[in-house]
């Protein structure tokens, strides 16, 4: 009521005003509307009429004005929906990649990309969805296909390094990685790129990855071990002759003398020359630098007892030698296959007396150590313990340890002392056969 009085008394000040203006302005004024139409009235009437065109005018310019805001509004609304749907259709589809419900996340993916085309982030996670599957080169295809408008984002270059490894395409994923360090000279790029490239022999380039890395500040003590290594790989690649390489490793050994690998080579390159001496110096050297790598200990064994010449006496004292070596920091399981080798040597020197004192005393060892023989050690005891026996004479004391072999739940004997078969009261194997 209040509203509709309000309108009313609105509308009588208007009037009010119309007739306040109509009338103080009294006098005739004609208007020409044309070269033959002319109107002549008040000039209040005219001056109203004037004002009330202007309204409608601006009236007009304003709704024009306004409905085009409003069709943008109504566009910008669209696409604001749009957009929030696209973004809930990405959210769908990695909640389905979180779940690794593939299939369906691929299916949303998809989707996604009959829309945008162009859209990086979906690529690359459809090309996750394809390997997950299985399907490596849909998954590189994927990514060529955003590669060949986009060449250069590091996220993509990545993923095809990654593909073409799991394809064996090295040389592919070397070229990617390429254009990664020329884009983002990162650690990870340089250090891939390295490793790529010393996989397929390069070794000029992988040095080349290994020196940027360092000039980027990446320094630590698996970046020098790895430095020499490529260092050994490149020398070794580059110098074909014996004698060459034999004198290049020489001087490469002196500044690093505690690369395994180049020990190992330049004792062999010393063997093949006939120098037995230096040839055991660096094994023994490298035997040092791998504590519980039992293997170069025993070629320094056999490099004494079957390729040097000589005295037999000599060489036995040094195969014994190292072989007593193998002890030094070995403790628990090693032990015990150190305690085999020293046997072993033993037996092959013509001592058998000690060698089975020894293996007597291995079972005490192993209380020492805190550990329990194995099968597989107490099989090797049982044989070592019958071959003593036999070398010294004692071959019909050896029965109960082949014995003792045959039986399917047996441990090796502990004594070399056990019962044959006919003082146990067991019937003879050739009697219970029927």
């Amino acid at each position: 009521m209040l509203r509709q009085f309000n309108r009313l008394l609105l509308l009588a000040i208007l009037i009010a005003i119309t007739l306040y203006i109509t009338l103080t302005n009294s006098d005739s004024a004609t208007i020409k509307l044309g070269p033959n139409i002319s109107l002549t009235t008040y000039a209040g009437v005219i001056y109203m009429g004037v004002f009330f065109l202007g309204c409608v005018a601006a009236s007009v310019v304003a709704l024009f004005f306004g409905f085009k805001s409003y069709l943008r509004e109504r566009k910008l609304r669209a696409a604001e929906r749009s957009r929030q749907a696209f973004f809930d259709l990405f959210v769908k589809a990695r909640c389905y990649m979180a779940a690794h419900e593939w299939g369906a996340a691929r299916a949303l993916w998809e989707q996604v990309l009959g829309r945008e085309p162009e859209n990086v982030i979906a690529r690359v996670e459809l090309s996750t969805c394809m390997e997950e599957l299985g399907d490596l080169k849909e998954a590189l295809r994927v990514l060529d296909e955003t590669r060949a408008g986009n060449g250069r984002n590091v996220e993509v270059l990545f993923r095809a390094v990654r593909l073409n490894q799991k394809l064996g395409n090295n040389t592919a994923a070397h070229d990617n990685l390429g254009l990664i360090v020329a884009e983002a000279p990162t650690r990870r790029a340089l250090e891939t790129a390295r490793d790529i490239a010393e996989g397929l022999g390069r070794f000029d380039d992988a040095l080349e990855y290994h020196r940027q890395l360092e000039s980027v500040g990446h320094i630590s003590e698996s970046m020098t071990e790895a430095k020499t290594r490529l260092g050994y790989a490149q020398l070794i690649s580059s110098v074909e002759s014996e004698g060459p390489l034999r004198d290049a490793l020489k001087i490469f050994v002196r500044k690093h003398p505690s690369f395994i690998p180049a020990l190992e080579k330049l004792a062999s390159l010393e063997l093949a020359h006939g120098h037995l001496e230096e040839c055991a110096e660096l094994l023994v050297k490298a035997a040092k630098l791998s504590p519980g790598d039992l293997t170069k200990w025993s070629a320094i064994i056999d490099l004494w007892l079957k390729t040097a010449p000589g005295d037999f006496q000599r060489r036995a004292d040094r195969a014994l030698a190292a072989a007593r070596s193998t002890t030094q920091g070995t403790h628990g399981t090693k032990r015990i296959e150190s305690e085999f080798i020293i046997a072993k040597t033993l037996l092959a020197i013509n001592r058998p007396e000690d060698a089975h004192t020894l293996l007597e005393g291995l079972q005490s060892l192993a209380e020492k150590e805190g550990i329990k023989l194995s099968r597989e050690h107490a099989q090797t005891r049982t044989h070592l313990i019958g071959l003593c026996l036999s070398r010294l004479g004692q071959a019909r004391d050896t029965g109960s340890l082949w014995e003792s072999l045959a039986e399917p739940s047996s441990q090796g004997s502990n004594s070399g002392k056990r019962e044959a078969l006919s003082d146990r009261g067991e019937p003879s194997p050739a009697l219970s056969t029927p």
